[in-house]
């Protein structure tokens, strides 16, 4: 379970470091023309369940891989979505970043989360965001901070055959090691 919360964390930092670093960059003409849609292509409506998460270190998507231990489900509406994924948060994880029992218990509370019999925590977690389908690919965007109203958007290419989907995020920054590729396949449930 350390595994997958490292790798959401992993994701979420990774994807953040890359697409900040790139908003000081012109925006392409193929981001921009997905962005300024007014309709979306229909074909994701419903509920998919993530069949892998592979990364790469290079924009190219290929060589040395990762294949990310991650379950969980996207359902996909008219212009929005949401990403929803079932947590097991170990105490003893916890334990060794200085948590007591009682700081764990109430921290698993606050995230509407139920403990189970040994004591680490169950929760289901979801994530809203907006998306952006078109000929043009595929654009997800969360809100970083809807007070200042800032956003941060990912986008890729996006295939779908036969009840999968295969979407290629790939990013490339001007510090080391902030470069990289994601490939996500979907199954429609």
């Amino acid at each position: 379970m350390k595994t997958k919360v490292s790798i959401l964390l992993l994701l979420t930092l990774i994807f953040t470091t890359g697409c900040e670093d790139n908003f000081s960059k012109p925006t392409p003409e193929w981001v921009d023309k997905i962005l300024s849609r007014t309709t979306n292509n229909s074909s994701l409506v419903g509920t998919w369940s993530y069949s892998s998460i592979v990364s790469y270190d290079n924009t190219n998507c290929s060589g040395e891989s990762e294949l990310s231990d991650y379950s969980g489900t996207v359902t996909y509406g008219e212009m929005d979505a949401v990403r929803t994924e079932n947590l097991l948060l170990t105490f003893s994880d916890f334990q060794q970043k200085g948590y007591s029992e009682n700081t764990f218990q109430e921290m698993c509370s606050q995230k509407n989360g139920s403990l189970n019999t040994s004591g680490d925590c169950e929760l289901m977690w979801g994530t809203h965001f907006e998306y952006y389908l078109t000929e043009d690919g595929y654009c997800e965007t969360y809100s970083k901070d809807s007070s200042k109203e800032k956003f941060i958007t990912f986008c890729g290419s996006l295939t779908q055959l036969d009840g999968l989907t295969e979407i290629i995020f790939s990013w490339d920054s001007d510090k080391t090691d902030n470069s990289g590729c994601k490939i996500v396949e979907l199954t429609i449930q």
